[in-house]
């Protein structure tokens, strides 16, 4: 048996093999691995630069990738739905009690991703449901990592079952237009695909959270936090507290809190407080988590702060002014040893005039006060929960006076937004469901006008690039782009069809499927689908058979990319915000990828009549 072995296709798949070793290994960082790969091809390409590769050129094209652009486009349009509290809001319709309910919810948003992935595109339906999984899992208390890979699996598994549901099923129906065979109805795919998808998708809501490992490290620190500031609010004309009757000591839109006092007038009412109407001008003193305050601040907005009678100057509307226009932070500072601050209270200092922070809270960790915020002295390590615009919040890190802690920080929604966010993200994702724009350029336009309108600060949606990632996917873009030039795959491909000549039908069937979801997990999909489909009908050819078996076998087979974050783009989205690694994406995807391959060796050669 002799092979034509070519030495830049066989140092191409060397170096991919390496690369999956210490992907595997996980011992050094994803990007590391990443940079490392794409300079062990360029060193290969300029040493072995022929017209067809063309030296590293074509490496380079995978930064500019339209997919990898579309997922890093997608990113900062979800952080704008975030951002302006939309996704919040939607979360909020779903107030969950217990942990039954919460196992039955996300079953039911799964399903519902698995249907809408099949008749729209699945990349835009992940990246709608992202945000608000990782919404109600924190209001849950639930890990995040448990959920979103499932969510990516789901919309693959319902995106295969039609033509429209992938790119990659519309590619390859495509291609077969080519070779003069009756082209593929939308929904010539569904019943072998439903054969696999449905027990796949149970596989998946019942097994895939329990093979992720517990990542608690990575859970909002605040979720379970248990320090009580002290707090106020003051009930205004407008205020949804208005008229409402206190009963034992707390009010509905502030879980975790307890009330301290209420002081109406020159006289206060202490616990236990039963059958008070809360009128225009009453201050509720009370002592709650920092994570209760936050959920406030959006439903009472300014009314959940302290009242200054002294601080009366034109400045403060124009900090107003700022928060209702900029990008709000919460944060938590520290009152230094040597501060000026020592001694005087909030109405003394004037905080608000000299840095442009409101002051929320305030937590002395020796003892709960029992006082009005704005009347206790402050003392050294005493901490202020502040509120203010991104840059008056950076600017307390010069603040001789307290010590900005700098973890602390966390964006507020934006409710003022939320209605020009939805519109520009309900847009972009119709306009390119229904074809008008391609999801690259409708996730582009998207991206930029959360940014041209505010909706989203520009720092924000640079931070909403994972830089990780990008360097990551784009490397393994390279690669892939790499084995095609250099004649990798087709090496491959030629040689494992060498083995498959002599043998029946239904073996060539099944180990063409095998074949294609391991090719699938390391080029994209897309790409696998390219180099096979013309081998898979060339070879039906050769058997004198249907090509129809054949051709379906190598559209769903390029859908099955589970093992790798670098598959497929869904898996690539909810990589950051899952804080998944490489080895969960194998230690989940291995299992789920072998059960399509038993439910395709066991019942589709039977159903293509083989």
């Amino acid at each position: 048996m002799i092979f034509d072995y070519n030495i830049l296709a066989v140092l191409t798949i060397v170096v991919g093999v390496v690369a999956l070793f210490f992907f595997v290994i996980d011992k050094f960082p994803m990007e590391t691995v990443s940079i490392g790969l794409l300079s062990a091809l360029a060193i290969i390409q300029v040493i072995f630069a022929n017209e067809q590769n063309n030296g590293i050129s074509n490496l380079l094209t995978g930064f500019a990738n339209p997919g990898l652009i579309t997922v890093m486009a997608l990113l900062i349009m979800a952080e704008g739905m975030v951002a302006t509290g939309a996704i919040s809001s939607i979360a909020r319709l779903f107030e969950i009690e217990n942990k039954i309910n919460t196992i039955i919810l996300f079953s039911i948003i799964l399903i519902c991703v698995a249907v809408l992935s099949s008749v729209m595109n699945n990349t835009p339906i992940v990246v709608m449901f992202i945000p608000l999984i990782a919404a109600l899992v924190e209001k849950n208390n639930i890990d995040v990592s448990k959920t979103l890979l499932p969510l990516s699996y789901v919309s693959m598994l319902g995106g295969m079952t039609t033509l429209m549901g992938s790119s990659t099923n519309l590619i390859g129906a495509g291609i077969v237009t080519g070779f003069n065979i009756q082209p593929i109805g939308l929904l010539d795919m569904s019943i072998p695909a439903l054969i696999i998808a449905l027990p796949s998708i149970i596989f998946t809501l019942l097994v895939i959270p329990r093979l992720l490992p517990k990542q608690q490290t990575f859970k909002n620190p605040f979720a379970r936090d248990a320090r009580q500031f002290l707090a106020e609010i003051e009930v205004k004309e407008n205020s949804k507290l208005l008229q409402l009757k206190i009963e034992n000591n707390n009010i509905n839109e502030l879980d975790n809190s307890n009330i301290l006092f209420i002081q109406r007038g020159e006289h206060a009412f202490y616990p236990p407080i039963q059958n008070l109407v809360l009128k225009v001008g009453d201050v509720i003193v009370l002592a709650a988590t920092r994570k209760s305050l936050e959920e406030g601040i959006s439903k009472l907005d300014d009314q959940l702060q302290p009242q200054l009678t002294r601080d009366l100057s034109g400045d403060l509307v124009e900090i107003d002014k700022n928060l209702v226009k900029d990008s709000r932070v919460l944060a938590e500072v520290l009152v230094a040893p040597s501060s000026e601050m020592i001694g005087k209270d909030l109405e003394q200092i004037r905080f608000r005039n000299f840095t442009g922070c409101i002051v929320l809270g305030l937590l002395r960790r020796s003892r709960m006060l029992k006082d009005r915020v704005t009347e206790i002295p402050l003392l050294a390590g005493d901490v202020l929960l502040v509120q203010g615009t991104e840059s008056a919040i950076s600017s307390l890190k010069n603040n001789s006076d307290v010590v900005l802690i700098d973890w602390t920080r966390k964006y507020l929604p934006q409710k003022k937004k939320l209605y020009r966010s939805s519109v520009i993200f309900l847009t972009t994702i119709l306009t390119a469901a229904s074809g008008l724009i391609d999801l690259a350029t409708a996730s582009i336009i998207g991206a930029s006008a959360m940014v041209l309108t505010n909706a989203l600060s520009i720092n924000r949606a640079a931070n909403a690039i994972n830089k990780r990632i990008y360097i990551t996917i784009a490397s393994m873009l390279a690669y892939g782009t790499a084995l095609e030039t250099s004649g990798g795959a087709q090496l491959i491909v030629k040689n494992l069809m060498f083995l498959l000549n002599d043998k029946p039908v239904s073996f060539v069937l099944c180990s063409m499927f095998i074949l294609v979801t391991i090719f699938t997990n390391f080029l994209t999909n897309n790409a696998t689908v390219i180099i096979f489909m013309p081998i898979a009908i060339n070879l039906s050819y050769a058997f004198n058979v249907d090509p129809m078996a054949f051709i379906i076998t190598i559209i769903l087979a390029s859908n099955i990319s589970f093992c790798t974050p670098f598959g497929y783009q869904t898996n690539l989205l909810v990589m950051a915000p899952g804080h998944y690694r490489f080895h969960d994406y194998v230690r989940c995807g291995i299992p789920l990828t072998i059960l399509t391959w038993l439910i395709y060796i066991f019942f589709l050669p039977k159903y293509f009549g083989y």
